[in-house]
């Protein structure tokens, strides 16, 4: 169970909530929705202690989440970013390892500006859902999934398959917890916690 209590999460000076509390309970999927720039992200990178709170507090079932503790909880977490073509060579080689939050640097690099980097090509709504579906079978003993939206690029039919994914880890009493804008996801929510609002 990942908690947050009245914290207050900015980024480089913006406030993007404020007063922020809510819990995602094992067994549940939970959804923070949003506009685009609203937050989502930067709350899920949070939540995974790589950026700090500035007020209230982030718990791991009980036991305070910050970035110097944050290493031993993200044992616990695998993650499907949003680039999710940063994996793509968990495709091409089986045996390679799972994308777990601690690969954060991996795919998301934060080079200095002035460095020019090229993309990794696109993968088909195919390989997306293949490659969503595969981290989450490697990583059966991982307690918390946090995804950062999982069904932005997929047809209609593999976004109901990704739900079904979902609610999968759900019903196996995991702790799901997804950024989307995608309205079949954010229906089937158990707890939508939307940003860029004045209450939560």
């Amino acid at each position: 169970m990942l908690e947050v209590k009245d914290a207050t999460i900015a980024l480089e000076g913006q406030i993007l909530a404020e007063g922020l509390s809510f819990m995602a309970r094992d067994g549940q999927l939970t959804c923070i929705t949003g506009p685009e720039g609203s937050g989502k992200t930067t709350l899920l990178r949070t939540l995974m202690g790589f950026l700090p709170v500035s007020s209230g507090y982030v718990s791991v079932d009980g036991e305070l989440l910050t970035v110097k503790s944050s290493q031993a909880f993200r044992r616990m977490m695998v993650y499907l970013p949003q680039q999710i073509q940063m994996l793509r060579h968990q495709l091409e080689s089986p045996e390679a390892p799972v994308c777990e939050a601690d690969d954060f640097g991996f795919w998301n690099p934060l080079p200095p500006k002035a460095v020019v980097v090229t993309p990794p090509s696109l993968l088909s709504p195919d390989e997306i859902f293949r490659l969503a579906e595969q981290t989450l079978q490697t990583a059966s003993d991982k307690q918390i999934i946090i995804a950062d939206e999982p069904a932005a690029r997929l047809t209609p039919e593999l976004a109901e398959r990704m739900l079904q994914l979902l609610q999968d880890q759900v019903a196996a009493g995991k702790t799901v917890l997804i950024a989307s804008r995608r309205p079949l996801l954010v229906d089937h929510a158990d707890l939508v916690i939307k940003m860029n609002q004045n209450s939560y």
